[in-house]
Order: C-alpha cells, then sequence, then structure tokens
C-alpha cells in the first residue's frame, strides 16, 4: 500500500527527523536511507532548530518527537500551521493519552505513532504520511473524538457558571490557588477575614465544592485559574 501511494511522488520523499535523542536519530536516519522512498534532507534536536529546518530543507515529511529540548513537539506543529506551512507531520511520542492525541490532532499533525513503535513501522508510516494518508488508529481517533466531547461538555458548564462568578471573587480564587491563608487574603485585599470567608462561602457553592482542593480543581478544570 506504501509504495503504490508513493507513486504520486517524483523521487523519495524528503525527511526532516526532529528528536532530541542522537541514537534514536541515528536510527531512524539508518532506517530511512534503507528505503528508496525515504530520502533524509536534515536533523533536529530542538523545537527551534526544528522551525529553522524547515525553512531552509524544505522537506516532505517530518518526524517529530513530542518531548523536545525548550520548545516542545506540539509547539512546533502549532507555529508550522500557524506560518502556513502545509509540510506534512508524522508524531513520535512516549505519552499516548487521550489528551495528547487530541492536542496532537488538533494542532493539525498528520500522524501519530508510539515511541514503541517498530522502526519498520515508522519508515512505513512516513510514507504514508508523505503520500497524503493520515495514521491514526482506531482508539486514537475515538480517543480525539471523547477528549472533544469532553472540552465542549466543560466550554457550556464554564459558559454557564462564570458570569455567576465576580471579579472579585475571581480575585480571591487567584490568591487562594497561590496558597495564601485567608488572612493573607483579607490582608491583601484590605478587607476582613469574615469578607474573605463570604467570598469563599459563595465560591464552594457556585463550583459544588467542599474544600479549597476542590474548588481549585474545578475552577482548573473550567479554565478559571492557571496552577502552571
Amino acid at each position: 500500500m506504501a509504495i503504490r501511494a508513493m507513486e504520486t511522488f517524483e523521487g523519495p520523499a524528503r525527511v526532516l527527523i526532529v528528536e532530541g535523542h542522537p541514537v534514536l536519530r541515528e536510527v531512524v536516519r539508518t532506517a530511512c536511507d534503507a528505503s528508496p522512498l525515504l530520502h533524509v534532507v536534515g536533523e533536529a534536536r530542538t523545537g527551534e532548530e526544528a522551525l529553522e529546518a524547515c525553512r531552509t530543507v524544505e522537506p516532505d515529511v517530518v518526524l517529530l518527537d513530542l518531548t523536545l529540548p525548550g520548545m516542545d513537539g506540539l509547539e512546533v506543529a502549532r507555529r508550522l500551521r500557524g506560518q502556513g506551512n502545509d509540510v506534512r507531520i508524522l508524531v513520535v511520542s512516549g505519552r499516548a493519552d487521550d489528551q495528547t492525541v487530541f492536542e496532537s490532532i488538533r494542532a493539525g499533525v498528520d500522524g501519530f505513532l508510539e515511541k514503541t513503535a517498530s522502526v519498520r513501522y515508522i519508515t512505513d508510516a512516513l510514507v504514508r504520511v508523505a503520500a497524503g494518508e493520515r495514521v491514526f488508529t482506531r482508539d486514537q481517533e475515538r480517543a480525539a473524538i471523547a477528549e472533544l466531547g469532553r472540552l465542549a461538555r466543560r466550554a457550556r458548564e464554564a459558559s454557564g457558571l462564570v458570569p455567576s462568578i465576580t471579579p472579585r471573587e475571581l480575585e480571591v480564587l487567584g490568591h487562594l490557588s497561590r496558597g495564601l491563608t485567608m488572612r493573607q487574603v483579607a490582608s491583601r485585599l484590605g478587607v476582613s477575614i469574615r469578607t474573605v470567608e463570604t467570598h469563599v462561602a459563595k465560591l464552594y457553592r457556585k463550583l459544588g465544592a467542599s474544600n479549597r482542593v476542590q474548588a481549585l480543581a474545578k475552577a482548573t478544570d473550567l479554565r478559571l485559574i492557571d496552577l502552571g
């Protein structure tokens, strides 16, 4: 199937390998060199190097590790798509949880492989992606759809909840997320502890929480705060 798909190419597909580990880069390069359908035109160790290499060597397909020093692979994919670069992107990742797969698809990648995949499978996937195919398993596609559903539900919930939370309550919530005590929050805001307690009680009720940890977890899930 891969060979038939590559009949639309004039010559082998130009491959850029973006991988932080030198041994893995060498393994993939060796495998690509053994394929008449692939030609490695560059290697990159970091996200910044990957973006520069895409400008200079103009690959047909990028093999992109998500875990890179500095800028991660997802950000590389987002920037390439934001720049209008239509290079094909095949992700390899040590993480294959639903959110990682979904964020990869949302970033505009064309395939997703786990790092446990064999080198033969990686080169075959590179050929298929370069030829215009999308390389995702059914489980990965189902996971992405499920994650999209969770995001949609969270957005609907947030749209109904956020307007009911006042700016002052959000301010209190922000201080609580930084670990301040009620007394410290009161001091920061120049109000009494009783006033802060009233704000917190209202926040708990609106968020359906019974303690600070639950309230912060729910607020983070709804993107009201960012715990970093």
